[in-house]
C-alpha cells in the first residue's frame, strides 16, 4: 500500500489551512507536519525553495502551493468533488478561487504577518499594512456581487459550498479573531457578512485551528 500523504504546514498559514480543508472535505487521512514559522526545518527548503508551506510529499514527490495539493487531490480522490458539475461552471468556479486567494486572503493575511513580523524597510512603502487592509475593505462590495449573481449563499449555483468558498474559510476564522473592524458591513454587505458566517461555523472551519505534530528545526 502508498504510504500515507505527508503535509507540512503551519497553524496560521491561511494556505496551508485550505490544505488540511481540503484533505478533511475529502476525508483522506494525512500525517501533519507543523513548522516554527522562524525556525524552520531544513528539510522544508529541500522540499520546496521558497521554504514555505503547504508541501505536500505523496509518493516520492513534493508538490507545492494550496492550489497544486487540491488538484491533486481532485485527480486521486474525484469523489466529492471540489467543483460543481460542468467543465465551464468548474473551470469558472476554480479562476473564482484565484480572486478568493489573491484579493481577499492575501491581503489580509499578509498585512497580518508583516504587522506581527515587521516590514521590509527596503521594498515595503511605510504604510503597507494599512494598504493591504484597505485592499480588503475595497473588496468587500465585489465580494456583495459575486454573491448576488449566484442568489444564494455560495459564491458558485448550487446549496452546496465548493472549494471556491472554502479558500475563504481561514479569513472567516481569523477575521472576527484579528481585525473584527475590518469586516463587511452587515447592513450595507449582508451577503458577504452571511458568507463569512457560514464559512465560519461550517464543520471544517475546525482544520483552521489544527496543528500537526512539531518538526524541529
Amino acid at each position: 500500500m502508498p504510504d500515507t500523504p505527508r503535509l507540512w504546514s503551519w497553524n496560521l498559514s491561511p494556505f496551508a489551512a485550505k490544505a488540511r480543508i481540503a484533505f478533511a472535505f475529502k476525508g483522506i487521512d494525512v500525517e501533519l507536519l507543523e513548522i516554527h514559522p522562524v525556525k524552520r526545518p531544513p528539510r522544508l527548503r529541500e522540499l520546496n525553495p521558497t521554504n514555505r508551506v503547504p508541501v505536500l510529499e505523496v509518493d516520492g514527490v513534493s508538490i507545492r502551493e494550496s492550489t497544486a495539493i487540491c488538484e491533486w487531490l481532485e485527480a486521486t480522490h474525484p469523489s466529492p468533488s471540489f467543483w460543481p458539475e460542468g467543465a465551464a461552471p468548474a473551470a469558472a468556479a476554480r479562476g473564482l478561487m484565484r480572486w478568493v486567494d489573491d484579493e481577499l486572503t492575501v491581503n489580509f493575511f499578509l498585512s497580518m504577518r508583516k504587522a506581527s513580523f515587521g516590514v521590509d524597510e527596503r521594498n515595503d512603502h511605510t504604510d503597507i499594512v494599512a494598504n493591504l487592509q484597505g485592499l480588503l475593505v475595497r473588496r468587500w462590495p465585489i465580494l456583495e456581487a459575486l454573491l448576488e449573481r449566484t442568489g444564494g449563499l455560495w459564491l458558485n449555483e448550487g446549496a452546496d459550498p465548493t472549494l471556491t468558498d472554502f479558500a475563504g474559510m481561514p479569513l472567516a476564522v481569523r477575521l472576527p479573531q484579528w481585525k473584527p473592524e475590518l469586516a463587511p458591513s452587515a447592513e450595507e454587505q449582508p451577503l458577504a457578512s452571511a458568507w463569512l458566517e457560514a464559512l465560519r461555523t461550517h464543520p471544517l472551519a475546525a482544520e483552521v485551528d489544527r496543528q500537526g505534530t512539531p518538526v524541529e528545526a
